[in-house]
């Protein structure tokens, strides 16, 4: 698996940024996946992200954004979702 850090994510976690996001998920409007959506943002934005990691992840993630009372919330909930797995990862690389 490639190089993962989750404090890549902590610079696009910028309102801007989420706004952006949510404005890619409305835009996409016909698909229901928004994890997918927003992994896909999320690794535009960073240079540590491989396309395995974000099929990985997509299979891992666990977020009931449904609870979410805006997109932008849901969004946010979904990239906080995605930082701790990838904390995870780290913890269990730092281990091995």
């Amino acid at each position: 698996m490639s190089c993962r850090r989750s404090e890549d994510l902590s610079q696009p976690t910028t309102p801007q940024f989420v706004k952006s996001i949510a404005k890619t998920v409305q835009a996409q409007s016909g698909s229901t996946d928004v994890e997918a959506v927003v992994l896909r943002a999320v690794a535009r934005q960073s240079d540590s992200i491989a396309l395995p990691d974000i099929l990985e992840l997509h299979s891992l993630l666990d977020v009931d954004g449904e609870q979410a009372d805006t997109l932008e919330e849901r969004v946010t909930t979904i990239i906080s979702a995605i930082e701790a797995e990838l904390a995870g990862w780290e913890r269990r690389e730092v281990l091995a």
